[in-house]
């Protein structure tokens, strides 16, 4: 979808959001990992990830972050609409693990000149389960 065929109008509440799959690749995340300087063992050593209960080194929150506003920008291509997303993490997410993000309309509201959309999502692995989940909030005007 593009900017001028986009209408806020065909907005609906209980409307999904497309769903958006993506795998987390090793080798991207390493790159990662080397640009932002990442200090975090948890992060970087799967040996010390382990002692701490993990299966292999956690993909860190920021990096699984990212995928959010890409992932709305895809379905609506109007950046100045995305004014918030909250995310709060239920279960680790390793390298080469698949997430699928997914979403529902739950309210839209019309404020002085300002279609405000609120939408709940939840992103689990490919297995179903979950990884986190948060409320994305898109500001329209009229």
């Amino acid at each position: 979808m593009n900017e001028t065929s986009f209408k806020v109008e065909n907005l609906t509440v209980g409307q999904e959001l497309p769903s958006y799959s993506v795998k987390v690749e090793s080798k991207i995340y390493r790159r990662y990992n080397r640009l932002i300087r990442e200090i975090n063992p948890i992060h970087l050593n799967k040996s010390y990830a382990q002692k701490l209960g993990f299966e292999n080194i956690v993909v860190a929150g920021n990096f699984l972050f990212t995928f959010i506003p890409k992932w709305i920008l895809d379905w609506i291509p109007i950046p100045s609409a995305l004014k918030k997303a909250t995310v709060y993490f239920e279960n680790p997410v390793y390298p080469d693990e698949e997430i699928i993000h997914k979403g529902t309309i739950q309210e839209i509201e019309e404020l002085s000149g300002q279609i405000k959309v609120i939408c709940e999502y939840h992103v689990e692995k490919g297995d179903g389960t979950p990884t986190s989940k948060g409320k994305i909030i898109l500001n329209f005007k009229k």
